[in-house]
């Protein structure tokens, strides 16, 4: 996969291991998680570099 792919809320959810909703409420209520940007009106994506970046920096603070 491409580091600058972008991805659908549905793809986050899976690469989280979370709920589409669960997606929504940590974009919403955790500054360190990634924003997303509408394509068009019904069309939002992430940057898969970016979600990857934020499991990386939880997986180092959760070592320390």
């Amino acid at each position: 996969m491409f580091q600058n792919q972008l991805i659908n809320v549905q793809q986050v959810a899976n690469i989280l291991c979370a709920s589409v909703s669960g997606v929504w409420e940590k974009a919403k209520s955790q500054p360190d998680f990634p924003k997303p940007f509408k394509l068009s009106a019904k069309q939002t994506r992430w940057k898969l570099s970016e979600v990857n970046a934020y499991i990386e920096m939880k997986q180092a603070t959760a070592l320390q």
